[in-house]
This record gives C-alpha cells, sequence and structure tokens, in this order.
C-alpha cells in the first residue's frame, strides 16, 4: 500500500490540492482560473505555481528516470523498442493526469473545461519533452516554472 502512495504522491497531491481549492473557492470559474490559469492575487499565484509543479512531477517521476538511462535501455531493448516505450511512457502519463484532472475537476465543479485541462497537459508535455536531459537539475525546473506561470499571466490577462 505505502509503495503504491509514494509511486502515485503527484496524483495524490493533484487530488488533495484540488479537494482544498474547491474548498476555498466555491465558484467554479474562479476554481478554474486558478487552478489551469492563474490570477495575479498572491495566493492564485501560489497555487498556480504548486499545480504547475506537480505536473511536471507526475513526468519527472514516472517518466524522466527512462530519459535519463537511455543509453542503457537503448543496449538492451533497441532504439525502436525504446522510442516505443518512451512514448508509452508519455501518452500513459498524460491520459491519466487528464482523466484525473477531469473527474476531479467535474467532481468539484460540476463543469467541465477542456480547453484549459487540455492546454496546460499539453503544454506541460512538451516542456518535458524539450527539457534538457540532464542527471542534475539546479535551475531549469524553476525556470522552466517561471516561464509557465508568466504564459498563464499572460492567458489570463488576454481573457479578462
Amino acid at each position: 500500500m505505502m509503495k503504491l502512495v509514494s509511486k502515485n504522491i503527484s496524483y495524490i497531491l493533484i487530488i488533495v490540492l484540488s479537494f482544498i481549492l474547491h474548498y476555498l473557492f466555491k465558484d467554479s470559474s474562479y476554481y478554474f482560473y486558478v487552478k489551469y490559469i492563474t490570477t495575479f492575487r498572491a495566493i492564485d499565484i501560489m497555487y498556480s505555481i504548486i499545480f504547475s509543479f506537480l505536473f511536471f512531477k507526475v513526468y519527472l517521476d514516472k517518466y524522466y528516470y527512462y530519459v535519463l538511462n537511455r543509453n542503457s535501455i537503448i543496449t538492451r531493448l533497441g532504439k525502436k523498442k525504446y522510442l516505443f516505450y518512451i512514448s508509452k511512457k508519455i501518452l500513459t502519463n498524460t491520459i491519466f493526469l487528464f482523466i484525473i484532472n477531469l473527474i476531479i475537476d467535474f467532481i468539484f465543479t460540476n463543469t467541465l473545461e477542456f480547453k484549459l485541462l487540455l492546454s496546460n497537459i499539453i503544454i506541460t508535455m512538451i516542456i518535458m519533452i524539450i527539457l534538457p536531459k540532464k542527471r542534475e537539475y539546479n535551475n531549469e525546473l524553476l525556470i522552466i516554472i517561471g516561464i509557465v506561470l508568466l504564459i498563464k499571466l499572460i492567458i489570463y490577462k488576454i481573457i479578462i
């Protein structure tokens, strides 16, 4: 049980944080803005950063180990099987992240925001694919989350 919880801690944290966010902000449109975009209030920015980090953490936990050890995996499996394996990992995590957030959002708000959810997950997935493949991340993840937050603020300013 503990192994299952520790392997899926990012998903569990997304569920718990969504519950807290729903408890704090009852309005469904405000809930979606804070979770997937952000506003200019400090508390909203904090929640948005945490959600962005958790989306990235899903990929870091479930996918990035295999990218960092690609040479040894390619040696054992071959290049085609490795690319298939990595693609399967990315798609599985993306679909699971999409379904979990879709279910949580529907339970809490009784509405669905496909475009916000899908755009966030796709942007996160693309950034994780583009992210440099190094063993140590000193500032890269922090810079990426900062860039994503800036993009979210610009999108919020355009929408509102």
